[in-house]
């Protein structure tokens, strides 16, 4: 059910969506999705905040180990697309809230988003002490990281839709590719002059 209502929301959005077509899609009863929760509104939420507690947890590992701040950098990458690999959804139904200006989420949810947003700003601050990485806003490199990363979901999605494999934009790349280069990016953008 939850899956379901995953990937109901990122294909068609919080408001395209109704309990019927994510109880159609789960292959269970609507009153099911009601016994779990209150309604479309803590379903949508719930499954926006497995996703920031999961790569929240992630961070905070990375935060934690004892690797350099390049490394650690590396790893925050890869755990993005690693962990979208197994949500697909993610990234879409993510590029949708945030154009929206995220009125589906409220603070507590948000909230979420601090531990990963948080993590992040910590390794920057330690690459920056250690000599490694330049001095540069968090947000402004968060949005040029995690960006890409998630336009590329986005892309992705588009080439998946029937006729468009061949359009230049919408080869196909590899995800390995995709790492190895936000990677490459990540440390041309941060690196100490």
């Amino acid at each position: 059910m939850f899956a379901a209502a995953a990937a109901e929301f990122s294909a068609r959005g919080f408001d395209g969506v109704s309990v019927d077509d994510i109880a159609a899609a789960a292959k269970v009863n609507k009153a099911m999705i009601y016994y779990h929760f209150a309604d479309k509104l803590a379903l949508y939420r719930a499954v926006v905040a497995e996703m920031f507690t999961t790569l929240g947890g992630a961070v905070t590992d990375i935060v934690a180990s004892d690797k350099t701040p390049v490394v650690k950098i590396n790893s925050f990458i890869e755990t993005i697309v690693r962990l979208a690999d197994v949500r697909p959804w993610f990234p879409t139904l993510m590029l949708r809230e945030i154009a929206e200006g995220a009125p589906h989420l409220d603070l507590e949810t948000l909230s979420l988003i601090r531990t990963v947003f948080g993590g992040f700003a910590a390794i920057l601050s330690e690459g920056e002490a250690a000599g490694v990485f330049r001095k540069v806003h968090p947000v402004l490199a968060y949005t040029s990281i995690v960006g890409p990363l998630i336009m590329n979901a986005a892309r992705e999605r588009v080439a998946a839709r029937p006729g468009r494999a061949h359009l230049p934009m919408f080869l196909s790349i590899s995800h390995d590719d995709l790492i190895a280069h936000g990677q490459h990016s990540a440390q041309l953008m941060l690196a100490a002059d």
